[in-house]
């Protein structure tokens, strides 16, 4: 996953609600680390489903679709749900479909019953990541209580890349999913200081504000194309790394630097200068992930790998602020950047199902293309329709 909020929009559920304690806040973080572990540790998540269930490329990254799909539809019911039930007991399910859904792809030996483990723990992912970024939007400070998340996100994912080889050699994916689940439950106890969600709310799905269909339009469309191209690359660099011979020492390395730099990219973002406006920044972030991309063709060095890492998710991270700022100026209820969430969850999830539809003998060229040109058309797409708002 990027290392900014798949739902950034659902902060703006809870304005108006009670402010969310310290204890609260630290909850929150942990649920909403859970839920969205294996987007922050994609390639990682494929390592380990490669070495547990053997089967090839192509079939991973559909694995990996069928799990961040599934996540993507709960946000969007999450979104539904959030004015009309006890949140500890809604993130509650959640947590126990997390943990079932990895207790089963630790038992299951086919593709499709690892795929359907993964549709069980993605639900649950998305039930967690929703509520728990509800929750944050609590905070008596938003801003500074998703940061906290962001760099906790971060820290906790560069880690886990950094360290999967080494667990995996010695614990064994079985036994690294049966742990993930071990600790799902254990957060259970983080419940007490969650907000039960419980105090009346305004419901912005009832009215109460224009949205600017042909911007959400535009953007919508945008920011899907974007996530597919770029959660395709994300999801088969790892696979990429192994198939030009590098050591897993040397892809965790590169895989850690690029979610620390990710964090870089989404602050950068933040510092730069209004008056640059959207366009040229987002552009900017798009020669970056092109750019990353590239260098994945062919037989890569080790150079190039951590180079590409690093160059791929600071791009990115420096887009999302920028695209949720477009999606949210489409609808100041916030309902459009609220489905933003579940759409680029859907882009991330379906971008490693197409990628794989395409690998032949271990040839990503087809999918490396492919995304730079979706990509280009992503962006072309939404610097359009910043355009046709500037021109009103």
């Amino acid at each position: 996953m990027e290392t900014s909020s798949p739902v950034e929009g659902l902060a703006h559920f809870a304005t108006h609600a009670p402010r969310l304690s310290k204890g609260g806040i630290v909850s929150a973080i942990v649920i909403g680390i859970i839920g969205a572990l294996v987007i922050f540790i994609t390639p990682g998540f494929m390592a380990v489903m490669a070495t547990h269930s053997g089967l090839d490329d192509a079939h991973l990254g559909y694995i990996a679709a069928w799990d961040i799909n599934a996540m993507a539809v709960a946000i969007g019911g999450s979104a539904f749900l959030l004015t009309r039930c006890n949140w500890r007991l809604a993130v509650g399910l959640g947590l126990g479909l997390i943990a079932l859904g990895n207790i089963g792809t630790a038992f299951a030996s086919g593709y499709a019953g690892i795929a359907v483990a993964r549709i069980v723990a993605g639900a649950g992912e998305g039930i967690a990541v929703g509520f728990a970024f509800a929750a944050l939007g609590r905070a008596r400070n938003p801003d500074r209580a998703f940061a906290i998340y962001l760099v906790a996100g971060a820290l906790v994912s560069s880690l886990l890349l950094l360290l999967i080889p080494t667990l995996l050699a010695q614990l064994g994916a079985r036994t690294l999913f049966l742990s993930n689940a071990l600790l799902t439950i254990a957060a259970l106890a983080s419940l007490l200081w969650f907000p039960d969600g419980r105090a009346s709310e305004d419901d912005i799905f009832a009215g109460g504000g224009r949205i600017d269909w042909s911007l959400a339009a535009y953007a919508l469309v945008g920011v899907f194309l974007y996530f597919f191209a770029t959660g395709a690359m994300w999801s088969y660099v790892e696979r990429i790394g192994l198939g030009s011979g590098l050591s897993p020492a040397v892809i965790a390395r590169g895989l850690s630097l690029g979610t620390l730099a990710g964090v870089v990219g989404a602050g950068l973002a933040g510092l730069a200068p209004v008056r640059w406006g959207r366009g040229l920044p987002l552009l900017a972030s798009g020669a970056i992930s092109i750019a990353s991309f590239q260098l994945l063709l062919g037989v890569v060095p080790a150079p190039a790998f951590i180079a590409a890492s690093v160059m791929l998710l600071l791009g990115w991270n420096f887009a999302q602020p920028l695209l949720s700022g477009i999606c949210a100026e489409a609808d100041q209820c916030g309902r459009v950047v609220c489905a933003m969430g579940a759409i680029q969850t859907f882009g991330t999830g379906l971008g490693p199902a197409a990628a794989g539809a395409t690998l032949r003998g271990g040839d990503f060229s087809i999918a490396i293309w492919s995304s730079c040109a979706i990509l280009v058309v992503s962006l072309v797409i939404v610097v359009l329709a910043i355009r046709r708002r500037a021109s009103r």
